[in-house]
């Protein structure tokens, strides 16, 4: 019986360390990897704060394939439906960075609260024209009406799009429409000529019969960006340059891989509706970088001249190099 019992409990505990360590396997797969340099290394959490638009695809791809265990980050993204619940995150401790803009930066640094621009993105908006307006082109828009959010990266980069076109802000008119989700439905039911859209509801708009102008991107503006508190530049700078390396890895990928492989990834992300499997265009994207001094200091004075920020601010108040 003694003998027996041995065997029995010798069987038990071999069964209990195989199933253990299989499941520990599977859940840490990549960390079991024979020769990963990485293996006992602990993954610094970096949490960003977002908009569902296309400038998030990269991030996405960075988790979804597995470029954050090449790095050693553990890269945590929250999706926000208003930019005012963002910041309030960020101001909150809860977030390390955000995709955000030149404006929205500005007005962190006018609030006291020290953020840097540490990349570009490629967020991109699409100027609409409502499908009854009959309006076909750029030069059609004069004295029509726009639904836009004030003082904010909207209404900048309509300013911007209106100069590069050879008109300015007083040649449309300005409906403060604060909702993205309002702005879509005024355009659809006729109660407003254009619309400046992020995705996925230029998308959607377009798919409703909305004729696209162009886009902030196609006139040469960049203004969306990533950025970091300082704090969190102070605490985790490794771990922060890392994810930039881990954001070209996945600007790479998509840009010598077909959409079709990953497009159900983007939609998610994004919002685009489900009918657009199979349907999206190939986007590139640029290898992370600091924004170009110019475009920074041209959003600078656009801030102070509608008093978001002092005058004082300055484009090295406004940029950290991840790489210095």
């Amino acid at each position: 019986m003694k003998k027996n019992s041995r065997i029995l409990i010798v069987l038990f505990i071999a069964i209990m360390l195989f199933t253990g360590c299989s499941k520990y396997f599977v859940i840490n797969n990549y960390k079991d990897i024979p020769g990963n340099n990485n293996a006992n290394a602990k993954k610094t959490v970096i949490r960003i704060g977002m908009m569902s638009s296309t400038d998030v695809i990269p991030y996405v791809l960075i988790n979804e394939k597995g470029i954050a265990d090449k790095f050693n980050i553990d890269l945590q993204l929250e999706v926000f439906t208003s930019a005012k619940d963002r910041d309030a995150a960020l101001q909150a401790g809860e977030l390390d960075g955000v995709l955000t803009d030149y404006i929205g930066v500005c007005m962190y640094q006018n609030a006291g609260f020290d953020v840097k621009i540490t990349g570009i993105t490629d967020g991109d908006y699409v100027l609409v024209a409502g499908k009854n307006t009959g309006i076909e082109s750029m030069d059609m828009i004069k004295d029509k009406s726009i639904a836009i959010s004030e003082n904010t990266l909207i209404d900048y980069t309509l300013d911007l799009i209106l100069e590069k076109n050879n008109m300015n802000t007083d040649d449309v008119v300005k409906e403060i429409v604060p909702r993205i989700p309002d702005r879509l439905e005024l355009l659809r039911n006729d109660k407003i000529d254009l619309g400046l859209l992020p995705e996925p509801f230029a998308t959607l708009a377009i798919k409703d019969g909305a004729k696209p102008l162009g886009s902030a991107n196609e006139f040469g503006l960049y203004p969306a960006v990533s950025a970091f508190t300082k704090k969190s530049l102070d605490e985790k700078s490794e771990a922060i340059t890392n994810l930039y390396k881990a954001y070209n890895d996945a600007v790479e990928y998509i840009n010598s891989t077909d959409i079709n492989e990953y497009d159900e990834i983007v939609i998610k992300a994004v919002g685009y509706p489900e009918e657009m499997i199979g349907k999206l265009d190939n986007k590139e994207f640029r290898i992370s970088s600091l924004p170009p001094k110019e475009d920074v200091e041209t959003a600078i004075k656009w801030a102070i001249n509608r008093g978001l920020c002092k005058d004082s601010l300055t484009y090295d108040q406004m940029i950290y190099d991840v790489n210095k």
